[in-house]
C-alpha cells in the first residue's frame, strides 16, 4: 500500500464536489459552495450532480462517474456534499480502479464513513472525517471548528490537542501516552463493514466512533455484535468516542452514556469520550492514517497531526 501526504491546499485550487449518498435540495448546499468560492477555492460541481433516485442523490453510474472523474481529475480535494445513505454502494465499483498516482484531501462523515475506510485502507490516503459541503457557510464559517477547518486545509495549522476527554474505564485512566493512526467514523457504518471487502481493520490503531439517532439499545447491539464478531478484542490500542446525539428514548430518558460505559467496562483497553466530532454542534476535523498521540489519565488528550505538505 502506498502512503503519502495529501497536498495543502492554495487560493484557485480547484475542489471536486460529490454526493455519493442521500439527496440534498440545491437551497441546502448552496451555502457550502459559496464558502468555498469565499475563502479562494473553485468548487466543481456537475451540472447532474442531483437527480434523485429513490434513497440516492443520483443512480448509482452517475454517483460513480463523478466519484471516478474527482479521482483523476487536476483538483486538489474531493469532497462530499452531505451524508446519508449510499456510500457503500460504489465500492465494488472502486475496486477495479487503479489509484491515481497522487494523493487528494478526501473529506466528509456519517456515511462517508464506507469511502473513508477504503481509501485509507485500500489505497493507503489520509483521509478526513470532516464537515460535509451541505453544513458550511459563510455566515457560519467564523465557529471554531470551521475556523479551524479553512485553517487545516490551507495548512496554517498542522496539529491541535484535543483535551478534556473522559475516561470512562480503569484502563483509560492509568497515566501513560499511546501513539497510533486513527480510524473509524460513524458505528452504523462500521457495524456495516463486516464481512465485506472494506471491513475496519482496527488493529494497532485508536479506534474513533460517533454515531445518531440511535438509541441506548440500539447501540448496545451493535457493540455486541462487533464484540462477538471479534472486531473489539486487544488488538485495539483505545477507542475514543465522539458525538452521540438524538438518541433519546420515547419517554425522554437518553440512555446512550449509560451504553457506551457498559461497553467500556467489557474490554481491556482504554475507552474515553468527549472527542469533539461527529453529529453535533461542534464538529472538528480527523484525520485518518497520520500518527495521533494520546495521553490518559485524568487530563486526558489527544493530539492529532494533520499530515499534507
Amino acid at each position: 500500500m502506498r502512503k503519502k501526504s495529501w497536498s495543502y491546499l492554495k487560493p484557485k485550487d480547484v475542489v471536486d464536489i460529490i454526493a455519493p449518498a442521500s439527496y440534498s435540495p440545491q437551497e441546502k448546499f448552496q451555502n457550502g459552495i459559496d464558502w468555498l468560492k469565499h475563502i479562494g477555492l473553485k468548487p466543481n460541481v456537475p451540472d447532474d450532480i442531483i437527480k434523485p433516485d429513490l434513497f440516492f442523490a443520483a443512480p448509482l453510474e452517475i454517483q460513480f462517474q463523478h466519484l471516478k472523474d474527482a479521482i483523476y481529475s487536476d483538483s486538489k480535494a474531493i469532497w462530499c456534499l452531505r451524508g446519508g445513505y449510499g456510500s457503500m454502494r460504489l465500492i465494488p465499483l472502486l475496486q477495479k480502479l487503479r489509484p491515481p498516482k497522487n494523493q487528494k484531501l478526501f473529506l466528509g462523515f456519517s456515511d462517508i464513513t464506507s469511502l473513508h475506510l477504503f481509501f485509507s485502507q485500500n489505497w493507503g490516503w489520509p483521509v478526513i472525517h470532516g464537515r460535509t459541503i451541505s453544513q458550511l457557510s459563510i455566515e457560519l464559517e467564523k465557529t471554531a471548528d470551521r475556523a479551524f477547518l479553512k485553517d487545516m486545509i490551507f495548512g496554517r495549522k498542522k496539529k491541535k490537542i484535543f483535551r478534556n476527554l473522559i475516561p470512562l474505564n480503569k484502563h483509560a485512566s492509568l497515566v501513560k501516552s499511546i501513539s497510533g493512526t486513527i480510524s473509524g467514523g460513524n458505528l452504523r457504518i462500521i457495524q456495516s463493514s463486516l464481512g465485506t471487502t472494506w471491513e475496519v481493520k482496527p488493529k494497532g490503531k485508536i479506534l474513533f466512533i460517533e454515531d445518531v439517532s440511535e438509541r441506548g439499545y440500539s447501540l448496545d447491539r451493535m457493540f455486541e455484535q462487533l464484540i462477538q464478531a471479534k472486531l473489539f478484542n486487544n488488538r485495539l490500542k483505545a477507542v475514543v468516542f465522539g458525538n452521540f446525539t438524538d438518541g433519546k428514548e420515547k419517554n425522554g430518558n437518553d440512555l446512550t452514556r449509560e451504553a457506551l460505559l457498559r461497553f467500556a467496562s467489557r474490554v481491556p483497553y482504554p475507552v474515553l469520550m468527549g472527542f469533539p466530532a461527529g453529529h453535533g454542534e461542534v464538529n472538528y476535523p480527523i484525520p485518518f492514517n497520520v500518527e495521533c498521540n494520546l495521553t490518559l489519565g485524568k487530563r486526558a488528550s489527544i493530539t492529532c497531526h494533520y499530515g499534507g505538505t
